[in-house]
């Protein structure tokens, strides 16, 4: 009975430890903003979205994307 014992409470403080080292996933605001390519001047921005984990660096390391004269970017803040 001991032995089960010992063996709940190693589990207990096994998972506690291994939650406390997880990582908080950091979140911010991201808008997708065009620019015009010739002059660098803003022509749209949309609302902003909170994204996070996973999902805002997928927004942070996306390439921009290019049409005609016009360049979209995701900026987050």
């Amino acid at each position: 009975m001991r032995k089960v014992y010992y063996i709940g409470i190693v589990l207990s403080l096994s998972i506690l430890t291994l939650a406390s080292c997880t990582p908080i996933s950091e979140c911010k605001n991201c808008e997708a903003v065009t620019y015009d390519k010739n002059d660098g001047h803003e022509i749209s921005r949309e609302s902003a979205i909170e994204y996070c984990g996973q999902s805002l660096n997928d927004k942070i390391n996306a390439a921009p994307v290019i049409h005609g004269n016009e360049k979209t970017v995701w900026e987050c803040h």
